[in-house]
């Protein structure tokens, strides 16, 4: 027992002692490769910042291999990949970009800006041509000319050869350029070429289409249920015998008291829940109005039954045009679950 205690005793002393002289040797080691590290990177930092970006490749590469553990050693990492996957022509169109996109007043430059659009037609394919495509457009932009940003834009979103990411921004710039100048279609049709490169976009370009669609229909709904109207109105006061009896024949309290507590009641849970209460005043002004067109058209046309049939029905798509309009024109977020 005392035996097997002096050699647990000895076996222990053996291992602190081993690890002693380890820990004494990681002191003593050489700092040199951490330090040689450190310069490499700063000399790499540098080099990039003045646009050589071959120099600064190889210096990141070489701070790399003198320490993979050294402290700056997962930035230079990073580094490498973003400058191999922008080492297209030599790092030419990189620099040539980055000499504009880095100083304010270049950027600014209207003639800058033109000449770098110029140089673009010389760029390798690869993610530099698609980003400068970018950037040329989003300066046009600035510069007040929009229409010029169209063309950089569309050429970014087709280039096969661009990273997925800026095709996307791109994608999600030219739509929201179109959109400002009311062409969905076109937007439409862009988007439509390449469902998969951005599925919420494309989606959203589909739905603001249904509802441009959606909003001339409803228009035209209204627009001939008014003319109906205004000649049924018209017909009526060449009968009546005092035309100020025909606000009274015309509006009944019955159909003002209902479309008044449609409207109002969904106001007031719209905003008990914290929604906007606009579209459903507007639906309730809305129904009121389309109640007073058809009684003046069912008082015009008497007894023909056909056309009272066929007028209901046309009453019905005016009450479904207004509250597509009203939400549409308000916040068309309540269109959202329909779809629309």
């Amino acid at each position: 027992m005392t035996v097997s205690r002096l050699a647990l005793a000895a076996l222990a002393a053996l291992a602190a002692g081993l690890a002693l002289d380890v820990g004494r040797a990681a002191l003593a080691a050489d700092p040199a490769p951490r330090a040689d590290a450190a310069a490499s990177y700063e000399r790499a930092e540098r080099a990039a910042q003045e646009g050589r970006f071959a120099e600064a490749l190889a210096a990141y590469r070489d701070a790399l291999a003198a320490d993979p553990g050294a402290p700056a050693a997962t930035a230079a990492r990073a580094r490498i990949g973003d400058l191999e996957a922008h080492a297209e022509g030599g790092f030419a169109p990189l620099a040539r970009l980055d000499e504009v996109r880095r100083d304010p007043r270049r950027s600014g430059d209207r003639a800058e800006i033109l000449a770098l659009e110029r140089a673009l037609g010389s760029f390798p394919g690869g993610r530099v041509r698609a980003e400068a495509r970018l950037f040329v457009a989003e300066a046009w932009r600035r510069l007040g000319e929009p229409a010029r940003a169209l063309p950089p834009l569309e050429a970014a979103v087709a280039d096969d050869s661009a990273d997925r990411l800026t095709r996307a921004l791109a994608l999600a710039e030219l739509c929201a350029l179109r959109q400002e100048r009311g062409e969905l279609r076109e937007a439409l049709a862009v988007v439509e070429r390449d469902p998969a490169l951005s599925p919420a976009m494309t989606e959203k370009m589909r739905r603001l289409t249904r509802r441009e669609r959606l909003r001339g229909l409803a228009a035209l709904v209204l627009g001939g249920l008014g003319a109906v109207g205004m000649g049924s109105i018209a017909t009526l006061a060449k009968r009546a015998r005092d035309l100020r009896d025909l606000p009274a024949l015309l509006v009944r309290p019955l159909g003002v008291a209902f479309a008044l507590g449609l409207g109002g009641a969904g106001a007031l849970l719209a905003r008990a829940q914290g929604g906007d209460a606009r579209p459903f005043v507007w639906l309730g002004l809305g129904v009121l109005a389309v109640g007073v067109v058809a009684r003046a058209f069912r008082l015009a046309a008497g007894g023909r039954r056909r056309a009272r049939a066929v007028w209901a029905a046309a009453c019905v798509a005016g009450v479904v045009a207004v509250a597509f309009l009203a939400a549409e024109r308000t916040d068309a977020a309540y269109l959202d679950p329909l779809g629309l």
